[in-house]
C-alpha cells in the first residue's frame, strides 16, 4: 500500500478509462458523423460528434459543449440511448491501449452547421463532418461496432426500420 500523499498536489492520477459523451443527431434521413482516420492503423471510420467529459461536468452538458467546439452549433441533449465500452490500440503511434466508456444521447440541433462549398465546416482541422444517409449505415465503418449494431436495430423513430 502506498503512503498517503502529504498534499493534493502530490497526488498522481493514472488515466485508465476515458469517459466520453456523444450526440445522436439526425436530419433529413441522415445521421451526423465525423469521418476520421486512425493514424496508427490507417483505418477510416465514422464516429458521432462528442468527446471527453470534463471533471465535474455532467454528460449532457459535455454533448452540448463538444458540439459547440467541434461544429459551432447549438444542440439540446436528450435521453441516454446507448452505452458502449471499447478497448483498442489507440489512434497514434505512441498511444497505449485506450479504454473508452461512451454515453450516447439523443441530440437536437438548435442551429445548423456552417457549410462551405458543400462541406460542413469545423473549427477543428482534424474533423471532417458529414451527413451519412441512414440507408448507408449498414455498409459504413461506424465505430464502435456495437453502436452501429444498435443503430441498425434502433426503434423506428431513428428511421432505420418501419414498425407500422
Amino acid at each position: 500500500m502506498r503512503p498517503a500523499p502529504s498534499k493534493l498536489a502530490d497526488v498522481k492520477y493514472e488515466k485508465t478509462h476515458e469517459l466520453i459523451a456523444r450526440g445522436v443527431i439526425r436530419q433529413n434521413g441522415a445521421i451526423l458523423v465525423n469521418h476520421g482516420c486512425n493514424a496508427k492503423t490507417g483505418e477510416r471510420y465514422y464516429a458521432l460528434p462528442g468527446g471527453h467529459i470534463d471533471a465535474g461536468e455532467d454528460a449532457r452538458t459535455a454533448v452540448v459543449r463538444e458540439c459547440e467546439e467541434e461544429l459551432q452549433i447549438q444542440v439540446t441533449a436528450g435521453n441516454l440511448v446507448f452505452v458502449s465500452e471499447s478497448i483498442y490500440p489507440g489512434r497514434h503511434e505512441d498511444d497505449d491501449k485506450r479504454h473508452e466508456i461512451v454515453l450516447y444521447f439523443e441530440a437536437d440541433m438548435v442551429s445548423q452547421p456552417h457549410v462551405q462549398d458543400g462541406a460542413i465546416v469545423s473549427p477543428e482541422s482534424d474533423k471532417e463532418f458529414r451527413w451519412l444517409p441512414l440507408a448507408d449505415v449498414a455498409e459504413a465503418n461506424i465505430r464502435p461496432a456495437s453502436f452501429k449494431d444498435w443503430l441498425l436495430g434502433a426503434p423506428a423513430r431513428y428511421g432505420f426500420r418501419d414498425d407500422t
